[in-house]
């Protein structure tokens, strides 16, 4: 490919470049909410209310299938998608449309490959997988029933992300917010349909759950590629003439592979909370378990908001705008903060009000009650990861990684030393927890802040 050609910014690129940072923050942020509340909360609960009619063999075997399922979303859709939506926002902003173009078409290359590993692990280890994890008998049957729909059906997933991420670091969010309600209405309509049967159609079981998730996201996708081919933002996806580049493919990889680990250690910290947790018996379990559910509801909103920050930051560190890009970071963060506090502070007012919601055993609701009050001191450093966005903007990993490291330390290690070697139970847990999203939260930003002021990062 030749240079790539400069051409001057369209009506969006300028809003980036130029709008307000705070009302253009919350504007681009809305849409990403809708698109993460689908994708973490919605179709992942959907299935598991229908499947659950099937028997409880078949909704644990969801349950195992669902870590995996989790992080290769979460591959797809922040690592490498957030890597691909600032490579491509950064290109915008220098007014490199050619550049913005091939990228795209690299992302659906990266795409491809990822969920061809995906599908080929998955398929030939999940059997195994699942007995480690402690399927058997039907349980195990119904995890490799449901996994080998959704892994054989990976490249759906992960052409999603990449297009959805191709339209985020445009700034065009707008129409994903409609494309994934639609996606959902769809997937919604067809899960009881394939699950349970009726007239001439089957009943598929489980299965049914996997391949109503595969149709819907395939024609979300098929929604955004036409989006993206007709022209109507500002990369035009098009396969012809564009030639594969080392550079280009490194422009996006050099970001999202080390971003990968990030899920992957945050899933290990997660089990090993759930493991400590077991080790104090059911009702510690439970109530932990229910807890831990609160953090995962902030995790859409930062995320939101981290989205507009990579569409935002990445087009004006492209622009040479880098103070701006600084003050749409912070400012996007005090955000995030503010709302991780407020729900820290209702945390801390009324604990038992949430454990409530799952459950009214009054042990596992004093376990996630006591949880709650203690780990959410640490809930406003949730926020500060918005950070992490900004960073993957720029281009740079290596802090978000090391934050995701320590917090992981924090809780394996405290975590053991909890129950080894203290008597705290519950409360000792909750404390390491604070601790590790304190300690990470704070990394994050006070290496912004120094790599912000130029200073080496």
């Amino acid at each position: 490919m030749t240079a790539a050609a400069s051409t001057g910014p369209t009506a969006r690129t300028r809003l980036l470049l130029e709008g307000p940072i705070g009302s253009t923050l919350l504007r681009l942020a809305a849409p990403n909410l809708v698109v993460n509340v689908i994708l973490i909360a919605i179709t992942t609960g959907v299935d598991a209310h229908f499947v659950g009619r099937l028997g409880p063999e078949a909704l644990a075997g969801l349950a195992l299938v669902f870590p995996l399922l989790m992080l290769m979303q979460q591959m797809a859709n922040f690592s490498m998608g957030g890597a691909l939506a600032g490579a491509v926002a950064r290109a915008i902003g220098a007014g490199r449309r050619d550049e913005a173009n091939a990228l795209a078409v690299h992302g659906i290359a990266i795409a491809v490959a990822a969920a061809a590993l995906f599908s080929l692990v998955l398929l030939l280890a999940g059997p195994a997988i699942y007995a480690l994890l402690g399927g058997e008998g039907a349980t195990l049957a119904a995890a490799v029933e449901y996994s080998n729909v959704i892994f054989a059906g990976a490249l759906a997933y992960w052409l999603l992300s990449i297009l959805t991420s191709i339209v985020r670091g445009t700034g065009q969010v707008a129409l994903l917010a409609w494309v994934y309600v639609g996606c959902e209405a769809l997937h919604l309509c067809l899960v009881p349909l394939l699950v349970f049967g009726l007239g001439p159609v089957p009943s598929l079981g489980i299965a049914g759950a996997g391949i109503a998730t595969i149709i819907a996201f395939g024609a979300a996708t098929a929604a955004l590629a036409w989006f993206l081919a007709s022209g109507r933002t500002a990369v035009t996806l098009r396969l012809r003439g564009i030639r594969l580049e080392a550079r280009l493919f490194a422009e996006i990889l050099r970001v999202g592979v080390p971003l990968s680990l990030q899920p992957v250690l945050n899933n290990l910290s997660l089990a090993a909370l759930t493991g400590y947790a077991g080790a104090l018996g059911g009702a510690a379990l439970a109530g932990v378990g229910a807890a831990v559910r609160l953090e995962y509801v902030m995790y859409p909103v930062v995320f939101g908001l981290g989205a507009a920050v990579v569409a935002m930051v990445g087009t004006n560190i492209g622009a040479g705008k880098k103070e701006r890009a600084n003050r749409i970071a912070w400012t996007a963060a005090a955000m995030a903060v503010g709302a991780t506090a407020l729900i820290g502070l209702a945390a801390l007012a009324w604990p038992r009000a949430w454990a409530a919601l799952f459950t009214s055993a009054p042990d596992v609701v004093d376990a996630a009650a006591l949880y709650l009050v203690i780990v959410a001191v640490g809930y406003p450093f949730i926020g500060m990861n918005t950070l992490t966005q900004a960073f993957q903007a720029m281009g740079r990993t290596l802090w978000p990684l090391i934050a995701v490291v320590v917090r992981t330390v924090v809780i394996v290690g405290g975590g053991w030393v909890v129950i080894a070697a203290t008597d705290s139970g519950v409360a000792g847990l909750a404390t390491v927890t604070a601790a590790s999203l304190i300690v990470a939260g704070a990394i994050v930003a006070i290496a912004f802040r120094i790599t912000s002021r130029g200073e080496p990062s």
